[in-house]
């Protein structure tokens, strides 16, 4: 309601509704650990509730999302996307870790500008942004110009690979199977603060595709970039039917990427089967309580530099506060 990414404080609002508290007052939540928490917490009270009521049915949260103009649209002049990253991040990790069958992310606008936002109601939420990314031009991402002067301008690719100045049907496969986000950070300065993508690293994230068994638990970690996945299975899964997960190339370059696994083989590979080219990981585990812990390029990210990249309460008091101390 406000669109401001508030860091500080929240509100237990699925509580405060349910009449979980004596005064409303102590619904409030401090801290952005304690507000992440919040938001899974509630989502899971609410998942909960269908289970008592309607019985043993998947939940589907239908969409949630963000307002990337928050904020007075000051990200669309400085290119810092950090409280979008940090706010989508956080309802992700609610829903994630909320035991919600799945979940939508709204919303995708084909038009959508900074001026005028997703065309509807006075809403900005899309993830693109014809202001923010335009479509390919070479199928291949280019390399930032040595030159300072030319901070956007581009080298050509060194392979050999047409440079198409338009997008035809003949090369829309190739435009849209290559990474269009890159594993490796940015030495532009231009390009580090606004990467294009509306904070793309908060909602390019793993996740499980097909898991033979039951998902227990999962969840991904933005800032130490590691993703974990808790399934019981009944049966090892067979060989042509292992639980699969997607590991997008932006946070798991092959080359810098570490798995761990409580028991079976796996392996890494990339595959064209539903259309993009697309990295997955397929683990071939034993039966009963197994684990899968993924780690991948830990960075920072949307940060402008020399700018703190998360303080805690202390901090963001004696900041905003000067003589603010914690008795």
């Amino acid at each position: 309601m406000t669109k401001r990414w508030n860091r500080v404080w929240n509100v237990d609002v699925v509580g405060v509704l349910r009449g979980r508290y004596w005064h409303e007052a102590l619904s409030v939540k401090v801290g952005e650990t304690a507000i992440r928490n919040c938001f899974k917490d509630q989502l899971a009270s609410l998942r909960q509730e269908g289970l008592e009521r309607m019985g043993n049915h998947p939940c589907v949260m239908t969409e949630f999302g963000i307002p990337y103009d928050m904020g007075e649209k000051k990200a669309y002049k400085t290119g810092d996307y950090a409280d979008q990253s940090a706010a989508l991040d956080a309802n992700y990790y609610g829903a994630e870790g909320s035991g919600m069958e799945g979940h939508c992310l709204w919303v995708y606008t084909a038009k959508n500008t900074h001026q005028h936002g997703d065309l509807w109601n006075g809403e900005d939420l899309s993830v693109f942004s014809l202001d923010d990314k335009t479509l390919p031009m070479s199928p291949l991402p280019r390399s930032p110009s040595p030159n300072p002067s030319s901070d956007l301008k581009r080298n050509s690719m060194s392979r050999d690979v047409p440079d198409e100045s338009t997008v035809t049907p003949e090369n829309l496969q190739n435009t849209i199977t290559n990474p269009s986000i890159s594993s490796a950070p940015s030495k532009d300065p231009e390009l580090t603060n606004a990467p294009g993508l509306r904070a793309a690293e908060a909602f390019v994230r793993p996740s499980p595709w097909v898991v033979a068994g039951d998902v227990l638990q999962y969840g991904f970690d933005l800032r130490s970039c590691t993703f974990t996945l808790k399934l019981k299975a009944s049966a090892p899964p067979s060989e042509g039917a292992p639980t699969v997960v997607f590991l997008p190339e932006f946070h798991y370059p092959q080359d810098n990427c570490t798995v761990e696994v409580s028991s079976g083989k796996w392996a890494i590979s990339t595959d064209d089967e539903e259309g993009p080219l697309v990295q997955k990981l397929k683990w071939w585990h034993a039966d009963g309580v197994q684990t899968l812990k993924v780690t991948g390029l830990a960075r920072q990210h949307n940060v402008l530099e020399g700018s703190e990249e998360d303080m805690g309460y202390l901090e963001q008091c004696q900041k905003n506060y000067a003589n603010c101390s914690v008795m």
